[in-house]
């Protein structure tokens, strides 16, 4: 074999050499990428199982619950009225003994008594002060006797919040100095606000609270929404940036607050202004202690 011919051998035998390990590199490859899918597949089958799982718990849980429960029905409704908060509750007992009393009860005392329609239907309504959320007891008893079961815990957000609008109305010059504001208590609620305060801040982001500048009182207007001036702050040639944030008090001295800023407006030193005020808002009760 002379020279150029082992030349050639050698260059078939390496290239023979990378196209084995390139097909072996391929197979591998193609393994690789079949056990991946397959583990992205497991990995999903294991999250519906999961899934599944949590569900059925769920159920068999709300299963045992109304097994355990002394009741077949369960009615709680949250109202205000006067100034108070209220909870009516009915329940339907799987079982009453003869000379046996209901009444329901909150953990920071309050009761009232649970009485029957006639029909095996126990109702009542407890009245108590503002709070975030109750949790009522109703209690079962027949001498030194007592069958007790706690309710869900009820929360008052919904019933405290007043939803909102603003939208700044522009002045024959051009400029927008006042703010519209309309609320909307829950139906279920007679929430009832008496007077509404703009809160000037300096704008740091939109739902942080700057520093206070000052406060303006908003006036009512005939067709029930509030409108305030805040000439004193914008009409200024100099730079600013406010956001306005908003506190309310019902008829009733139930303070409410945005939690954020329901309008915005800054100016540059140029006197170029922008402003944000035509949206949706919600006020917050303030329950303080309570």
């Amino acid at each position: 074999m002379d020279k150029k011919t082992g030349h050639i051998l050698s260059a078939v035998v390496a290239i023979a050499v990378v196209g084995g390990l390139f097909w072996q590199n391929a197979a591998l490859q193609d393994k690789v990428d079949q056990l991946s899918q397959q583990v992205t597949t497991l990995s999903n089958q294991l999250v519906d199982t999961r899934y599944n799982l949590s569900d059925e718990i769920g159920a068999l849980r709300r299963d045992l619950e109304d097994e355990t429960s002394l009741f077949s029905t369960v009615e709680t409704e949250l109202g205000y009225e006067n100034g108070a908060l209220t909870l009516a509750v009915a329940v339907v007992p799987k079982e009453l003994s003869a000379g046996e009393t209901a009444q329901v009860a909150l953990s920071t005392g309050e009761t009232a008594v649970l009485t029957d329609d006639g029909a095996g239907r126990l109702s009542g309504t407890l009245t108590c002060p503002l709070r975030e959320s109750l949790e009522p007891v109703v209690s079962l008893t027949a001498g030194d006797r007592t069958r007790q079961e706690i309710l869900p815990t009820l929360w008052t957000n919904e019933l405290f919040t007043i939803k909102g609008e603003s939208n700044w109305i522009g002045e024959e010059k051009g400029a927008e100095y006042l703010l519209s504001i309309a609320l909307y208590s829950p139906e279920n609620s007679a929430l009832e606000v008496e007077r509404v305060t703009v809160e000037v801040r300096s704008a740091i982001l939109e739902v942080v609270e700057g520093s206070l500048m000052g406060t303006v009182e908003a006036v009512r207007q005939a067709d029930g929404s509030w409108q305030a001036d805040l000439s004193q702050y914008l009409d200024d040639e100099g730079e600013y940036d406010y956001g306005f944030w908003l506190s309310a008090t019902t008829k009733e001295g139930l303070p409410l607050h945005s939690d954020n800023s329901v309008a915005s407006c800054g100016q540059n030193e140029d006197g170029t202004n922008g402003s944000q005020g035509s949206g949706s808002f919600a006020l917050f009760a303030d329950f303080g202690e309570a």
